[in-house]
């Protein structure tokens, strides 16, 4: 067969919803500035699906440095790869910050989080490793995985049990191919918004070798004291071996760093082929970027008007009677009863009656008959947007309970 005629004949589980979801649940357009109000096909929305946690998207002094750096620099500057022409002072001194403000040894500079993560597992394990990892992985550690050419293994979400159970068999596995183990988890879980147990995977070392790497993309910036992660929050920071994180959450950016000791992060920093390769991040990123943590580090109320726009959205879709399942972080989850179509009808109303736009998650990620809203919650979303989205999500579920958008759907061809 014709590699092309395969691809038209299977356009995958979301490209086949294209022709009428593109532009509407799949590649919509938000404009203005990015905040907790844009427009939509003219509309303007209360947003809940921009990761900008702490509200520096549009800070006075992170645009002023963006800009500046612009105005100076230039977006080429530097040309090259860090290890042929693209090293800057500016680029070590990022580094050399982020690796204090996440209590380890060293640091080094990603140019995007996803490829990074990937890149990271690629380098770090051999083929004589086992690597064992949450099923309920980030697609960047499921790729990076998927790259690996020895024994792999899943445990269940969060599940000790199941983990231990899988080191026993990677322990084995190990021994005999004379490899090492490799745990990966997430310090916050992006749809289910659980933290990773990581205090109790660190406790399994006493029994186990193996090392830990633990994406945590969704709690740099908004756990922890100083907002340095999961591992803070659960004061088990040192038993992390490699801390990874991206720009594009809390920092309000493009980029990403991995995090260790210095011997592990010399050894990725000639190593890792995807950086090696790739043109060195511009300096209005990274100057951007140290204006970014400086901020996240001067100013804590920032993280606390985050966290109390938190408590009162989970709050108020608590006493309304919504289930938010287990998250014990800043990402909400919503967890109603319907299918594909319903979902997309309770979408639409939210976004044309009630102004509300948000994310929507249904099978094949979760299981059929559920339908996911995903809110993010950020520093800069007020107590009066707050109550009008409590207000929207409790009239669009009495009309998904009552059978509402089922009827509605007969009148609609929307190619489900």
């Amino acid at each position: 067969m014709d590699i092309f005629d395969r691809i038209k004949n299977h356009p995958g589980p979301l490209e086949k919803y294209a022709e009428y979801a593109e532009g509407e649940y799949i590649f919509p357009v938000l404009e203005g500035e990015i905040s907790p109000r844009m427009k939509f096909k003219g509309k303007e929305m209360i947003v809940w699906s921009i990761n900008d946690y702490l509200g520096l998207a549009n800070h006075p002094e992170v645009r002023k440095a963006d800009a500046d750096a612009g105005v100076k620099y230039g977006m080429a500057y530097p040309m090259g790869a860090r290890a042929m022409s693209g090293q800057t002072p500016q680029h070590a001194e990022l580094e050399r910050q982020l690796a204090k403000f996440v209590n380890k040894e060293s640091a080094y500079l990603l140019n995007f989080g996803y490829q990074g993560m990937l890149s990271i597992i690629d380098t770090l394990v051999s083929k004589n490793d086992v690597i064992v990892y949450d099923v309920d992985s980030h697609a960047c550690i499921v790729d990076g995985v998927r790259l690996h050419f020895g024994k792999r293994f899943t445990y269940q979400h969060n599940d000790i049990e199941s983990l231990e159970k899988n080191l026993q068999r990677a322990t084995k596995n190990a021994a005999e191919s004379q490899g090492g183990i490799l745990v990966i988890t997430e310090g916050v879980f992006g749809m289910r918004g659980e933290q990773g147990k990581l205090k109790e995977i660190i406790e399994l070392k006493k029994k186990y070798n193996f090392r830990l790497l633990v994406d945590d993309a969704h709690g740099f910036g908004t756990l922890g004291k100083t907002g340095a992660g999961a591992g803070e929050e659960q004061g088990c920071q040192d038993g992390i071996d490699i801390y990874f994180s991206t720009f594009a959450k809390s920092m309000a950016g493009i980029g990403a760093f991995v995090a260790g000791d210095k011997e592990i992060i010399k050894y990725l920093k000639y190593n890792l082929r995807s950086q090696i390769f790739a043109k060195s991040l511009p300096m209005p990123m990274v100057m951007g970027a140290l204006k970014r943590l400086e901020l996240l580090k001067t100013k804590p109320e920032l993280k606390a008007k985050l966290w109390y726009n938190v408590n009162k959205l989970q709050g108020g879709l608590k006493e309304r009677g919504f289930n938010i399942g287990s998250t014990n972080t800043c990402v909400t989850p919503v967890y109603l009863q319907g299918d594909p179509l319903e979902a997309t009808l309770l979408i639409k109303d939210l976004r044309e009656f009630y102004g509300i736009f948000t994310s929507v998650v249904v099978y094949p990620v979760i299981p059929k008959g559920m339908i996911l809203l995903r809110l993010i919650p950020t520093a800069s979303h007020s107590d009066e947007e707050i109550d009008a989205t409590l207000a929207a999500f409790e009239a669009v579920r009495g009309k998904l309970m009552d059978g509402t958008y089922k009827k509605g759907s007969e009148n609609l061809d929307l190619g489900i």
